[in-house]
C-alpha cells in the first residue's frame, strides 16, 4: 500500500437511537459504496475504524464513539481525512474527533487534509450535516474542503475532486518529514543583511527579532562598502574608480574572467560596459563571497541600488553565481541565496526552497501578465540563476546558452547582466509575506516554458522566464504579496 494515498473515513449519524434505527442500513449501504468507489479506482488506501465495531457503534453517533473510532485514526498515520454525511448527525461529533485526530498529528509536527463529503439524495438531509459539521470546523480554524454527490460511482467529476484531494493529501505527507528537516536545520542560520533597504521597497523589510522567534535565523547587518573596499584591496584603478585597471592583484579574477568569456555564447562589449567592468563585477563576486565565509553567513541578499549600481558597479554578477552551484570561473561551490535588494522574506523563502530540494533557486520579478496563453513573464534586473539555463549540472551547458549584454540605463554605473531564457521544465514558485505582522506563503505550481511566439519585448539585456501556471491569472495577480517571486525546478 505505499504507493497509496491512506486516507481516514468516519461516517455520521444522528445521536437519536430511534433515527438510527430507521436509517442505519441505508447509510451503512451509502457508505460501503462510497469505499468500495474508491478503492476501486485506484490509488487510495481507506482505513475504516468502523471495522472494529458492531452494531450502530460502525457510525460516529455518539460523543464516546466519536473518541474511539478518532482515537484509532489518530493511530493510523493516515494521509488525510474524509467525514462522510448521508444524513443529519450533530456537528459536535465532526469537532470532536477532528480534533483528537488533530491534537495526535501535531505532536509529530504535522497536520491532515481533511474532506467533507456529503449525500446530495433529498429524501435524507445529508448536506444539511455535512455543512453544519464543516461550518463548525471553520470557526475553529480548521480548514476543510467540501464535496458533495449523489452517487460518487457514477459521478466521475465528483470522483476526480476526491481522488486530487487524496493526491494532495499523500504528497503532503511525503514532504512533511523534508519539511520537518527544513525547520530543524533553518533555526541558528544567519542571515548577511548587505546595505539594508533598497530604493524604498518597503516589502523587502524584515522584522530581525520575528524572524529570530519564528525562524530561529539571526540577521547581520553589514555595509555594502565592504564589498567595494575588499574589490579595491583586489584591483587598482588608473585615475579612480571605473577609470581603467592597472592591477590585478588576486588571481580569481583573471581565471573567472578567462572562463567566462570563453564559455559564455558571448560577451557584448557596449559603451560603460567594457572589460574592465566585468573584472570589476567579479572583484565584488569573491569580494561578497570571501565576506559570506568570514561571517558564517547562511544566506544573504545585497541592497545594490543605488549607491553600487550608479557609482561602482551593479552586483548582478554576484546575485546569479552566488545563487548557484559552480562559481564563475566554473569551480564547484555551495549555493549561498542571495536576494537582489537586500529582499529579506525573499532571500528566506529561497533558503527554504533551497534546504527543502538542495538544487538552486532564482529570484525574479513580476513583469507581464499574456491572459490569452496565460503565462507570466518573470524578468529580473540584471540576473537570474545560470542553473536555469539548461538546468544541467555542467556550468559549459548553462553558460553557453547566456549572454553577457550591457546593463540598461537605469543604472549610471553599468555592468553585466546575466542575460537568457529559463529552459523549460516544471517549476514552483513561492513567497513569504506577512499580513498583519502574520507569516504566510503563496505558492505558485506552474511550469516555465519556451519563449512564445511573437512574445513581448522586456528590457533589452535582462534575463526572462515564462511561466504557465494553475491558477487563475486574475487571482495571481490579486493574491501575489509582492513584485518579487521566488522559483524552485519541480513540484512541491
Amino acid at each position: 500500500m505505499a504507493n497509496k494515498a491512506k486516507i481516514g473515513l468516519l461516517d455520521f449519524n444522528d445521536e437519536r437511537e430511534h433515527v438510527l434505527e430507521e436509517t442505519f442500513q441505508n447509510a451503512q449501504g451509502l457508505k460501503k459504496n462510497v469505499v468500495r468507489t474508491l478503492e476501486r479506482v485506484g490509488g487510495m488506501e481507506i482505513v475504516d475504524p468502523a471495522k472494529s465495531f458492531s452494531g450502530f457503534d460502525k457510525m460516529v453517533w455518539r460523543v464516546k464513539i466519536a473518541r474511539k473510532q478518532a482515537k484509532i485514526l489518530a493511530e493510523a498515520d493516515i494521509d488525510g481525512l474524509i467525514l462522510h454525511y448521508s444524513l443529519w448527525a450533530s456537528p459536535r461529533l465532526a469537532r470532536i474527533a477532528t480534533q483528537i485526530i488533530l491534537r495526535e498529528e501535531k505532536k509529530r509536527n504535522r497536520t491532515i487534509p481533511i474532506l467533507v463529503l456529503t449525500n446530495l439524495a433529498p429524501e435524507q438531509p445529508g448536506m444539511v450535516g455535512g455543512m453544519a459539521a464543516s461550518g463548525g470546523l471553520d470557526q475553529l480554524g480548521i480548514a476543510n474542503i467540501r464535496i458533495w454527490s449523489r452517487n460518487i460511482a457514477n459521478d466521475p467529476e465528483k470522483l476526480k475532486q476526491v481522488m486530487t484531494f487524496a493526491r494532495f493529501a499523500q504528497d503532503r505527507a511525503k514532504i512533511s518529514s523534508s519539511a520537518d528537516e527544513v525547520v530543524e536545520r533553518l533555526h541558528g542560520q544567519i542571515y548577511g543583511e548587505i546595505g539594508g533597504r533598497s530604493i524604498q521597497i518597503v516589502t523587502a523589510e524584515a522584522d530581525p527579532l520575528q524572524w529570530a522567534k519564528i525562524f530561529g535565523v539571526d540577521t547581520q547587518p553589514i555595509d555594502q562598502l565592504e564589498i567595494i573596499r575588499r574589490a579595491s584591496q583586489m584591483i587598482s584603478w588608473r585615475d579612480g574608480v571605473n577609470s581603467e585597471i592597472t592591477e590585478i592583484r588576486d588571481k580569481r579574477i583573471n581565471k573567472a574572467f578567462d572562463f567566462l568569456t570563453e564559455n559564455v555564447e558571448s560577451v557584448n562589449y557596449e559603451d560603460k560596459f567594457t572589460e574592465d567592468k566585468l573584472k570589476y563585477q567579479l572583484a565584488c563576486y569573491y569580494a561578497t563571497q570571501d565576506i559570506i565565509a568570514e561571517n558564517d553567513l547562511d544566506f544573504i541578499g545585497i541592497k545594490c541600488q543605488p549607491e553600487l549600481s550608479e557609482y561602482h558597479v551593479t552586483q548582478c554578477l554576484t546575485q546569479a553565481f552566488s545563487n548557484d552551484s559552480r562559481g564563475p570561473a566554473g569551480e564547484k561551490k555551495e549555493v549561498v541565496v542571495c536576494a537582489c535588494e537586500d529582499d529579506k522574506d525573499a532571500a528566506l523563502t529561497q533558503q527554504i526552497m533551497y534546504l527543502l530540494t538542495g538544487r538552486p533557486t532564482m529570484f525574479a520579478d513580476f513583469r507581464y501578465l499574456d491572459p490569452e496563453r496565460n503565462i507570466l513573464y518573470l524578468v529580473n534586473c540584471g540576473a537570474h540563476t545560470p542553473w536555469f539555463a539548461t538546468r544541467s549540472s555542467r556550468i559549459e551547458d548553462n553558460l553557453a546558452k547566456i549572454k553577457l549584454d550591457k546593463q540598461a540605463f537605469f543604472y549610471a554605473a553599468c555592468g553585466a547582466t546575466v542575460n537568457f531564457d529559463a529552459a523549460p521544465g516544471p517549476v514552483t514558485g513561492a513567497r513569504l509575506a506577512r499580513k498583519n505582522d502574520r507569516y504566510w506563503m503563496n505558492i505558485v505550481p506552474g511550469e516555465f516554458v519556451e519563449r512564445p511566439a511573437n512574445a513581448v519585448l522586456t528590457t533589452p539585456g535582462w534575463p526572462n522566464a515564462f511561466m504557465k501556471f494553475k491558477v487563475p491569472m486574475e487571482q495571481l495577480f490579486r493574491e501575489h504579496p509582492c513584485n518579487h517571486m521566488q522559483h524552485a525546478a519541480g513540484s512541491w
